[in-house]
């Protein structure tokens, strides 16, 4: 069976007549201009049919309120396919270490705790903007990338682990801006439509592999001498998947900061 009969009260579904691809095509062309034509035409609520998967997009904050306020959401399920495609960290240690990890960062990145990297993060930038020089031309989110990335990489896991030299930072930056750039499409799409991407996490995760070794090596007894990252190896029970922990948290430290700077 190809197409499933749609449920009266179900939102209208925006599909094509390949099976599996749907109107991936076409979403993957344009995706703002798509949902907004989608928007126009069936309403506030609709589903997109790609890649085998249901998309169902809420575009009005009414509906957005009650989908977040609903006693049936579970944030667990809702990220835990993403992040297995993304970071290859399986379901089971997901939901295993989810809710202490999670309770971990909300307790050490919390607002009343952000004071504690103020200091080191600004110390960071103000050292990596005094190499820029006083004049040139380039582009701006490059530059915001080539300050922000090195800084809260050392601010986060300790300086010197990684990103010693400039040419180290700008191979990191070149894969983590690819592996960044096709986040969202890794996180719904099979990998291996992604080379490019895949070829990025997988540099990433070898890079990591030596983080975490220099984090245990140098893990300190005193809680308040730890970088994030030896709290996260404190915490995490599934030891050989740090590297993609440590992923997962650097993305997540950086994915808005470039474009909110």
């Amino acid at each position: 069976v190809l197409f499933q009969l749609r449920n009266p009260s179900s939102p209208p579904c925006i599909r094509s007549w390949i099976p599996w691809f749907g109107a991936a095509f076409q979403f993957g062309k344009a995706p703002l201009e798509f949902i907004e034509q989608a928007r126009s035409k069936h309403g506030p609520v609709f589903t997109v049919f790609a890649l085998g998967k249901r998309f169902t997009f809420v575009t009005e904050e009414e509906g957005a309120e009650a989908f977040f306020q609903s006693k049936d959401l579970n944030f667990e399920q809702a990220v835990q396919q993403a992040v297995q495609n993304a970071v290859s960290i399986p379901a089971e240690a997901f939901y295993q270490n989810h809710g202490n990890l999670y309770s971990m960062m909300k307790g050490k990145m919390g607002p009343s705790n952000l004071h504690l990297f103020t200091g080191t993060l600004c110390k960071e930038l103000h050292e990596h903007m005094a190499h820029l020089g006083t004049e040139g031309l380039g582009d701006l989110n490059d530059l915001v990338r080539h300050i922000m990335y090195p800084a809260v990489v050392n601010t986060l896991f300790g300086k010197g682990f990684f990103l010693i030299c400039q040419g180290e930072i700008k191979e990191f930056e070149e894969h983590f801006q690819k592996f960044d750039e096709h986040f969202e499409y890794a996180s719904q799409i099979p990998e291996c439509f992604l080379r490019n991407w895949s070829k990025s996490k997988n540099w990433l995760l070898k890079l990591f592999e030596k983080v975490v070794l220099d984090a245990e090596r140098t893990n300190p007894s005193e809680t308040t001498s730890k970088t994030l990252m030896q709290h996260l190896l404190d915490n995490l029970q599934e030891k050989h998947l740090a590297p993609n922990y440590g992923l997962l948290m650097l993305w997540a430290s950086q994915a808005n900061a470039v474009p909110v700077s």
